[in-house]
């Protein structure tokens, strides 16, 4: 029984060891799901949607502004001394109670186009805030990528660096060998010790580096720093020849097709040419209907048979029935309405320098992203040919190096040509895999549903 103790609590115990290990194993982080999280998390994002949803509610109050406003109003009230007696009309210390209730209503039928630019107005800032909603997405896909993209690379530095590292420790541990032996003098061994010394420095700035990327990262995401993660390299890549026979000028149709910041500027600025035409209502002239239903109980009356209780004083004696129209002419309104127009009129037109500013940079970051697709491909093909032509010369210099014939000098040489070129290699091949990413963004066609 003691032993069957025993077992049970060995048993608990290591199960609970695996478990804390498999959970302090860091965890995979693809590039879709750290989008994913970014889209749902972003602070500036959300900020926007709430903005989205109060312009939805502004718009819906300038459509029902052309409703009647409809209303009901009561008063209850009692009168305590010298005063008319509603039966006879003599000065008597009373005690008058009164109850009183009333339908009023209310519409307007010419406000100076006022209500028709301001439903138009509406709209537009509700479909301006929705464009910004959706480049505001794109925004946070395109930071995630550079970010993501740069953990990336620093995770393939820090790979080059850590097997650097090895290779050098590899050539030390030889060359200690071959002095132990005789075959070489130990002081050659003292500059390979300060090579792999620098190695291992280079690797620890790599694995800082990493460090510091990737708590950016989770920031974006709005991860718990204190859980670690890897991020995995995306399984999709884009084929080098996507664009053949691709026109620039075809670029900047599509963009201005389809960049979202670029409708956002076009609606707002036609919210704000609707806010200029409606600031014109102040010298208008404005034409309402007006109409109320409303009765009244007087306690004294009581008793007075013409007048009866409170359902024959509200329902039949005291109903009366008002309607009308009403028509104001503004004369002199101090200039507010020339002072709102001026404003208003500047508003709209820095909205359209804004907008014509806004196509320019459009065509201008359509140029760069396209010639930096075409670079990153050149790159990568350039960076394959360098790091093969570093691989042969370093393992030329190493095995030349172990038989003597090479010096320590054109060794450490040949590894800074490797390292320099395995970097380039790393920096195109994930560069190049997220460049259809940001080539997509700057035309504004770029979706989460896109992602692989």
């Amino acid at each position: 029984m003691e032993d069957m103790k025993r077992l049970i609590i060995i048993v608990f115990v290591f199960s609970n060891v695996w478990v804390f290990a498999q959970d302090d194993q860091p965890a995979n982080l693809t590039f879709k799901e750290a989008v994913k999280i970014a889209l749902e998390k972003n602070v500036t994002l959300n900020q926007q949607k709430n903005t989205l949803f109060s312009r939805e509610v502004q718009k819906n109050q300038s459509m029902a502004s052309f409703l009647p406003s409809l209303g009901i109003q009561g008063y209850a009230q009692r009168n305590d001394g010298q005063q008319p007696n509603p039966d006879g009309g003599e000065l008597e210390n009373l005690t008058v109670d009164n109850l009183g209730a009333g339908l009023y209503a209310n519409m307007d039928i010419f406000s100076g186009f006022n209500k028709i630019h301001t439903l138009n107005q509406g709209i537009n800032q509700f479909k301006a805030q929705a464009s910004l909603v959706e480049r505001a997405e794109q925004d946070v896909i395109f930071n995630v990528t550079n970010q993501y993209l740069q953990v990336l690379l620093d995770q393939e530095l820090l790979k080059i660096a850590e097997e650097n590292h090895k290779t050098q420790q590899v050539v030390l541990d030889q060359m200690q060998e071959q002095a132990n032996l005789g075959a070489r003098a130990e002081a050659e061994s003292y500059s390979q010790q300060s090579q792999v010394g620098n190695m291992q420095l280079l690797a620890l700035r790599a694995k800082i580096t990493l460090d510091n990327d990737k708590a950016a990262l989770a920031q974006t995401l709005q991860l718990d720093p204190s859980i670690p993660f890897i991020v995995t390299f995306p399984t999709f890549q884009e084929g080098f020849g996507s664009l053949d026979g691709v026109v620039l000028d075809s670029l900047y149709t599509v963009a201005l097709a389809n960049r979202k910041d670029l409708q956002q500027a076009e609606y707002q600025m036609k919210a704000n040419q609707y806010s200029y035409k409606s600031s014109i209502n102040g010298i208008l002239p404005r034409v309402s209907l007006f109409a109320s239903y409303t009765s009244q109980y007087i306690s004294t009356v009581v008793d007075n048979p013409v007048y009866g209780d409170f359902n024959n004083q509200f329902g039949k004696v005291f109903p009366s029935s008002t309607y009308g129209v009403n028509l104001t002419i503004p004369i002199f309104d101090r200039l507010v309405t020339r002072s709102s127009r001026v404003t208003n009129k500047v508003i709209y037109d820095n909205s359209k320098l804004q907008y014509d500013n806004l196509e320019k940079s459009i065509k201008i970051g359509v140029q760069q992203a396209f010639n930096n697709y075409k670079s990153v491909i050149q790159a990568y093909h350039a960076s394959q040919i360098q790091f093969q032509a570093g691989e042969l010369s370093l393992q030329t210099q190493q095995e030349s190096f172990l038989l003597g014939v090479s010096s320590q000098v054109a060794l450490a040489q040949a590894n800074q040509i490797y390292v320099q070129a395995a970097a380039s290699k790393a920096q195109a091949e994930v560069t190049l895999t997220f460049q259809k990413i940001l080539l997509d963004y700057a035309l504004g066609t770029l979706k989460f549903e896109d992602i692989e």
